[in-house]
Protein backbone atom coordinates (compact mmCIF):
# COMPACT_ATOMS: atom_id res chain seq x y z
CA UNK A 1 0.00 0.00 0.00
CA UNK A 2 1.31 3.61 -0.99
CA UNK A 3 1.96 5.88 1.55
CA UNK A 4 -0.78 8.40 1.55
CA UNK A 5 -0.31 11.52 -0.24
CA UNK A 6 -0.01 15.67 0.52
CA UNK A 7 -3.23 16.03 -0.59
CA UNK A 8 -4.76 13.10 1.39
CA UNK A 9 -2.90 14.52 4.74
CA UNK A 10 -4.27 18.02 4.14
CA UNK A 11 -8.00 16.47 3.61
CA UNK A 12 -8.01 16.91 0.15
CA UNK A 13 -11.55 16.05 -1.55
CA UNK A 14 -10.52 13.02 -3.42
CA UNK A 15 -10.41 13.14 -7.46
CA UNK A 16 -12.89 10.37 -7.73
CA UNK A 17 -15.82 12.76 -5.42
CA UNK A 18 -14.97 15.93 -8.41
CA UNK A 19 -15.34 13.44 -11.33
CA UNK A 20 -18.52 12.66 -9.40
CA UNK A 21 -19.82 16.17 -8.64
CA UNK A 22 -18.63 16.87 -12.25
CA UNK A 23 -20.54 14.32 -13.79
CA UNK A 24 -23.95 15.92 -11.99
CA UNK A 25 -23.37 19.23 -12.88
CA UNK A 26 -23.17 18.13 -16.21
CA UNK A 27 -25.61 15.90 -16.30
CA UNK A 28 -28.04 18.45 -14.79
CA UNK A 29 -26.63 21.66 -17.03
CA UNK A 30 -27.43 18.79 -20.14
CA UNK A 31 -30.69 18.39 -18.50
CA UNK A 32 -31.84 21.63 -18.30
CA UNK A 33 -30.90 22.82 -21.75
CA UNK A 34 -32.26 20.22 -23.62
CA UNK A 35 -35.76 20.82 -21.27
CA UNK A 36 -35.17 24.93 -22.16
CA UNK A 37 -34.94 23.90 -25.96
CA UNK A 38 -37.66 21.58 -25.90
CA UNK A 39 -40.05 23.82 -24.29
CA UNK A 40 -39.04 26.69 -26.83
CA UNK A 41 -40.08 24.50 -29.59
CA UNK A 42 -43.22 23.65 -28.15
CA UNK A 43 -44.50 26.88 -27.58
CA UNK A 44 -43.32 28.26 -31.07
CA UNK A 45 -45.00 25.56 -32.79
CA UNK A 46 -48.23 25.08 -30.33
CA UNK A 47 -48.84 28.87 -29.82
CA UNK A 48 -50.88 29.87 -32.44
CA UNK A 49 -52.89 26.62 -31.60
CA UNK A 50 -53.43 27.46 -28.23
CA UNK A 51 -54.31 30.94 -29.30
CA UNK A 52 -56.73 29.97 -31.90
CA UNK A 53 -58.04 27.86 -29.21
CA UNK A 54 -58.74 30.07 -26.93
CA UNK A 55 -60.51 32.73 -29.27
CA UNK A 56 -62.75 29.66 -30.25
CA UNK A 57 -63.52 28.87 -26.67
CA UNK A 58 -64.10 32.53 -25.69
CA UNK A 59 -61.51 31.86 -22.82
CA UNK A 60 -58.00 31.63 -22.29
CA UNK A 61 -56.48 27.94 -22.23
CA UNK A 62 -53.65 27.52 -21.00
CA UNK A 63 -50.61 26.22 -22.60
CA UNK A 64 -47.84 26.39 -19.68
CA UNK A 65 -48.23 22.71 -18.17
CA UNK A 66 -48.25 21.30 -21.85
CA UNK A 67 -45.15 23.75 -22.82
CA UNK A 68 -43.74 22.66 -19.35
CA UNK A 69 -44.03 19.07 -19.67
CA UNK A 70 -42.93 18.97 -23.45
CA UNK A 71 -39.78 20.51 -22.22
CA UNK A 72 -39.16 18.18 -19.30
CA UNK A 73 -39.80 14.86 -21.16
CA UNK A 74 -37.06 16.70 -23.94
CA UNK A 75 -34.35 16.81 -20.99
CA UNK A 76 -35.65 13.31 -19.42
CA UNK A 77 -34.93 12.02 -23.38
CA UNK A 78 -31.74 13.94 -24.38
CA UNK A 79 -30.53 13.02 -20.79
CA UNK A 80 -31.47 8.99 -20.98
CA UNK A 81 -30.37 9.19 -24.83
CA UNK A 82 -27.40 10.86 -24.78
CA UNK A 83 -25.80 11.79 -21.03
CA UNK A 84 -26.79 8.60 -19.54
CA UNK A 85 -27.28 6.04 -22.24
CA UNK A 86 -29.46 4.17 -19.51
CA UNK A 87 -32.99 2.55 -19.54
CA UNK A 88 -36.68 4.43 -19.25
CA UNK A 89 -36.76 2.23 -16.36
CA UNK A 90 -34.34 4.53 -13.91
CA UNK A 91 -36.84 6.84 -14.17
CA UNK A 92 -39.30 4.63 -12.08
CA UNK A 93 -41.28 4.23 -15.29
CA UNK A 94 -39.96 0.85 -16.18
CA UNK A 95 -42.19 -1.96 -17.55
CA UNK A 96 -45.57 -2.56 -15.26
CA UNK A 97 -45.32 1.39 -14.16
CA UNK A 98 -48.15 2.03 -15.67
CA UNK A 99 -50.59 -0.92 -14.99
CA UNK A 100 -54.08 0.59 -13.55
CA UNK A 101 -53.69 -1.27 -10.19
CA UNK A 102 -50.54 1.07 -9.53
CA UNK A 103 -51.86 4.03 -11.05
CA UNK A 104 -55.19 3.06 -8.79
CA UNK A 105 -53.05 3.01 -5.84
CA UNK A 106 -51.30 5.81 -6.08
CA UNK A 107 -54.48 8.07 -6.71
CA UNK A 108 -56.24 6.24 -3.40
CA UNK A 109 -52.98 7.50 -1.38
CA UNK A 110 -53.61 11.07 -2.80
CA UNK A 111 -57.37 10.99 -1.79
CA UNK A 112 -57.06 9.75 1.22
CA UNK A 113 -53.67 12.05 2.46
CA UNK A 114 -55.88 15.33 1.44
CA UNK A 115 -59.85 13.73 2.63
CA UNK A 116 -58.18 13.16 6.00
CA UNK A 117 -56.64 16.45 6.24
CA UNK A 118 -59.80 17.80 5.14
CA UNK A 119 -62.03 15.74 7.58
CA UNK A 120 -59.30 17.01 10.76
CA UNK A 121 -60.19 20.67 9.34
CA UNK A 122 -63.79 19.81 9.58
CA UNK A 123 -64.01 18.68 12.66
CA UNK A 124 -61.90 21.10 14.45
CA UNK A 125 -64.31 23.75 12.86
CA UNK A 126 -61.39 24.94 10.57
CA UNK A 127 -63.47 24.96 7.50
CA UNK A 128 -66.95 25.44 6.39
CA UNK A 129 -69.06 24.96 3.16
CA UNK A 130 -70.90 28.04 1.36
CA UNK A 131 -73.19 28.52 -2.07
CA UNK A 132 -71.37 30.49 -4.64
CA UNK A 133 -73.97 32.45 -6.81
CA UNK A 134 -75.03 31.29 -10.01
CA UNK A 135 -74.29 34.69 -11.20
CA UNK A 136 -70.60 33.91 -10.05
CA UNK A 137 -70.40 30.95 -12.80
CA UNK A 138 -72.57 31.71 -15.44
CA UNK A 139 -71.81 29.28 -18.51
CA UNK A 140 -69.80 26.78 -15.94
CA UNK A 141 -71.38 23.63 -14.91
CA UNK A 142 -69.44 21.06 -12.22
CA UNK A 143 -68.81 18.62 -14.63
CA UNK A 144 -67.16 21.12 -17.04
CA UNK A 145 -65.05 22.26 -14.74
CA UNK A 146 -63.97 19.25 -13.12
CA UNK A 147 -63.01 17.89 -16.49
CA UNK A 148 -61.00 21.22 -17.52
CA UNK A 149 -59.03 20.93 -14.02
CA UNK A 150 -58.01 17.64 -15.10
CA UNK A 151 -56.86 18.28 -18.28
CA UNK A 152 -54.70 21.65 -16.80
CA UNK A 153 -53.49 19.49 -13.43
CA UNK A 154 -52.66 15.94 -15.02
CA UNK A 155 -50.34 17.56 -17.58
CA UNK A 156 -49.05 20.17 -14.69
CA UNK A 157 -48.80 17.07 -11.85
CA UNK A 158 -46.68 14.76 -14.64
CA UNK A 159 -43.73 17.15 -15.19
CA UNK A 160 -43.42 17.57 -11.93
CA UNK A 161 -42.92 14.32 -11.16
CA UNK A 162 -41.14 13.48 -14.40
CA UNK A 163 -38.46 16.89 -12.83
CA UNK A 164 -38.36 15.99 -9.74
CA UNK A 165 -39.19 12.10 -8.43
CA UNK A 166 -37.91 11.29 -12.07
CA UNK A 167 -34.70 12.52 -13.56
CA UNK A 168 -33.65 14.47 -10.55
CA UNK A 169 -34.38 11.94 -8.43
CA UNK A 170 -32.09 8.90 -10.30
CA UNK A 171 -29.40 11.58 -10.89
CA UNK A 172 -29.06 11.59 -6.96
CA UNK A 173 -29.70 8.39 -6.13
CA UNK A 174 -26.77 7.20 -8.75
CA UNK A 175 -24.60 10.16 -7.03
CA UNK A 176 -25.68 9.39 -3.20
CA UNK A 177 -28.28 7.44 -2.30
CA UNK A 178 -31.91 6.64 -1.69
CA UNK A 179 -32.04 8.76 1.17
CA UNK A 180 -30.07 11.88 -0.69
CA UNK A 181 -32.36 11.47 -3.84
CA UNK A 182 -35.40 11.99 -1.01
CA UNK A 183 -33.62 14.89 0.33
CA UNK A 184 -32.30 16.92 -2.46
CA UNK A 185 -35.56 16.29 -4.71
CA UNK A 186 -38.12 16.99 -2.04
CA UNK A 187 -36.08 20.34 -0.99
CA UNK A 188 -35.54 21.65 -4.75
CA UNK A 189 -39.96 20.59 -5.03
CA UNK A 190 -40.40 23.15 -1.79
CA UNK A 191 -38.09 25.51 -3.41
CA UNK A 192 -39.77 25.89 -6.91
CA UNK A 193 -43.29 26.44 -5.28
CA UNK A 194 -42.01 30.20 -3.29
CA UNK A 195 -42.93 31.46 -7.00
CA UNK A 196 -46.61 30.91 -6.00
CA UNK A 197 -49.02 33.54 -4.20
CA UNK A 198 -48.67 33.39 -0.72
CA UNK A 199 -45.62 31.11 -0.34
CA UNK A 200 -43.58 31.34 2.83
CA UNK A 201 -40.96 29.26 4.57
CA UNK A 202 -44.56 27.51 6.44
CA UNK A 203 -45.69 26.29 2.88
CA UNK A 204 -42.27 25.57 1.45
CA UNK A 205 -41.57 22.83 4.41
CA UNK A 206 -45.18 21.32 3.83
CA UNK A 207 -44.56 21.38 -0.04
CA UNK A 208 -41.01 19.53 0.95
CA UNK A 209 -42.73 17.03 3.07
CA UNK A 210 -45.19 16.37 0.03
CA UNK A 211 -42.01 15.76 -1.97
CA UNK A 212 -41.00 13.45 0.52
CA UNK A 213 -44.42 11.83 1.05
CA UNK A 214 -44.21 11.43 -3.38
CA UNK A 215 -40.51 9.81 -3.34
CA UNK A 216 -41.98 7.38 -0.82
CA UNK A 217 -44.40 6.51 -3.16
CA UNK A 218 -42.59 6.32 -6.44
CA UNK A 219 -40.67 3.62 -4.30
CA UNK A 220 -43.47 1.52 -3.66
CA UNK A 221 -45.17 1.42 -6.79
CA UNK A 222 -43.12 3.93 -9.81
CA UNK A 223 -43.42 7.41 -11.05
CA UNK A 224 -46.78 6.45 -12.54
CA UNK A 225 -48.17 6.20 -9.32
CA UNK A 226 -46.34 9.27 -7.80
CA UNK A 227 -48.10 11.05 -10.32
CA UNK A 228 -51.70 9.98 -10.02
CA UNK A 229 -51.01 10.43 -5.91
CA UNK A 230 -50.49 14.44 -6.85
CA UNK A 231 -53.25 14.72 -9.71
CA UNK A 232 -55.89 13.27 -7.23
CA UNK A 233 -54.22 15.46 -4.26
CA UNK A 234 -54.41 18.84 -6.16
CA UNK A 235 -57.95 17.28 -8.31
CA UNK A 236 -59.84 16.79 -5.14
CA UNK A 237 -58.96 20.14 -4.00
CA UNK A 238 -59.63 22.01 -6.69
CA UNK A 239 -62.45 20.11 -8.73
CA UNK A 240 -64.42 18.74 -5.61
CA UNK A 241 -63.67 20.62 -2.74
CA UNK A 242 -63.15 23.90 -4.28
CA UNK A 243 -60.49 25.24 -2.35
CA UNK A 244 -56.88 27.16 -3.50
CA UNK A 245 -54.24 24.64 -4.94
CA UNK A 246 -50.78 25.39 -3.74
CA UNK A 247 -52.02 29.18 -3.31
CA UNK A 248 -53.69 29.23 -6.85
CA UNK A 249 -57.44 29.89 -6.56
CA UNK A 250 -59.85 28.16 -9.65
CA UNK A 251 -63.51 28.02 -10.49
CA UNK A 252 -66.07 27.20 -7.87
CA UNK A 253 -69.33 26.45 -9.67
CA UNK A 254 -72.03 26.10 -7.24
CA UNK A 255 -69.78 25.89 -3.90
CA UNK A 256 -67.16 26.41 -2.13
CA UNK A 257 -65.19 25.29 0.95
CA UNK A 258 -63.45 27.63 2.67
CA UNK A 259 -60.90 27.72 5.53
CA UNK A 260 -61.80 30.30 8.50
CA UNK A 261 -58.83 28.77 11.00
CA UNK A 262 -55.35 30.33 11.38
CA UNK A 263 -53.32 30.25 8.33
CA UNK A 264 -50.40 28.04 10.68
CA UNK A 265 -53.05 25.62 11.21
CA UNK A 266 -55.78 25.69 7.99
CA UNK A 267 -53.06 26.75 5.55
CA UNK A 268 -55.48 29.74 5.10
CA UNK A 269 -55.49 31.47 1.52
CA UNK A 270 -52.64 28.82 0.28
CA UNK A 271 -54.79 26.06 0.94
CA UNK A 272 -55.35 23.25 3.30
CA UNK A 273 -51.97 21.74 2.12
CA UNK A 274 -49.93 24.54 3.81
CA UNK A 275 -51.23 24.65 7.27
CA UNK A 276 -49.70 22.39 9.99
CA UNK A 277 -52.73 20.08 10.04
CA UNK A 278 -51.60 18.68 6.64
CA UNK A 279 -48.34 18.41 7.91
CA UNK A 280 -49.52 16.33 10.56
CA UNK A 281 -51.43 13.89 7.86
CA UNK A 282 -48.35 13.95 6.06
CA UNK A 283 -46.14 12.97 8.88
CA UNK A 284 -48.20 10.24 9.90
CA UNK A 285 -48.14 9.02 6.26
CA UNK A 286 -44.29 8.88 6.53
CA UNK A 287 -44.28 7.18 9.64
CA UNK A 288 -46.71 4.53 8.59
CA UNK A 289 -44.51 3.95 5.46
CA UNK A 290 -41.59 3.07 7.31
CA UNK A 291 -43.48 0.48 10.09
CA UNK A 292 -44.71 -1.33 6.72
CA UNK A 293 -41.58 -1.09 5.60
CA UNK A 294 -39.99 -2.74 8.91
CA UNK A 295 -42.86 -5.36 9.40
CA UNK A 296 -42.10 -8.64 8.24
CA UNK A 297 -44.14 -9.76 5.71
CA UNK A 298 -46.28 -13.16 5.68
CA UNK A 299 -43.10 -15.90 5.08
CA UNK A 300 -40.78 -13.40 5.50
CA UNK A 301 -38.41 -14.04 8.51
CA UNK A 302 -37.72 -11.47 10.70
CA UNK A 303 -34.43 -11.36 10.54
CA UNK A 304 -34.58 -10.32 6.83
CA UNK A 305 -35.86 -6.94 8.02
CA UNK A 306 -33.44 -4.30 8.80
Amino acid sequence: MSAPTAADRNGTVPSSRLARLARVLWRLGSFTVAWVLAQGIFESLAGPAFGALSRRLGEPVPMYPFSMLAGVLGGCWAGIRFMDVAPWSVLGIGEGAWRVPRLAMGAAMGTAAIAVTMALLWVTRQVRVETVSALAFVGDTWTGTALRLLLVLGPAALWEELAFRGYLYAVAEEAGSRLLARSTTSAAFGLVHLTNPGAGLRTTLVVMLAGWCLCLVRERVGLPGAWTAHLAWNWVMAAVLHVPVSGLPFATPGYRAVVDGPEWLSGGSWGPEGGMVAALVLTAAVGLSEWRGRVPRPGQAATDVS
